[in-house]
């Protein structure tokens, strides 16, 4: 049986301090659309090992998230419409 690491361990992780070539490096990684969204999210966690401390390539990530910062999907979607515009 795997330990369970508390998810606020998981975010608390210090990217400056942490090896970089210990990091999963997630460039190649595809997701399976035909899984339901539960068993594709649990696949993530399971191959990352860290969702919120990876690698892409040589570049470590450590993604942090603010309780009152609008959804993502609103932030990308400004993103898209500004760059359709030519902003």
């Amino acid at each position: 049986m795997k330990k369970r690491i508390p998810i606020s361990e998981l975010a608390s992780v210090d990217i400056e301090a942490v090896n970089k070539e210990d990091l999963v490096d997630v460039s190649g990684f595809i997701f399976d659309t035909t899984v339901p969204q539960e068993q594709r999210a649990a696949k993530v966690i399971a191959a990352v090992k860290n969702p919120y401390c990876f690698r892409v390539g040589d570049i470590g990530v450590k993604l942090e998230f603010a309780e009152d910062a609008p959804a993502l999907q609103d932030v990308f979607a400004d993103f898209l419409k500004r760059k359709k515009s030519g902003l």
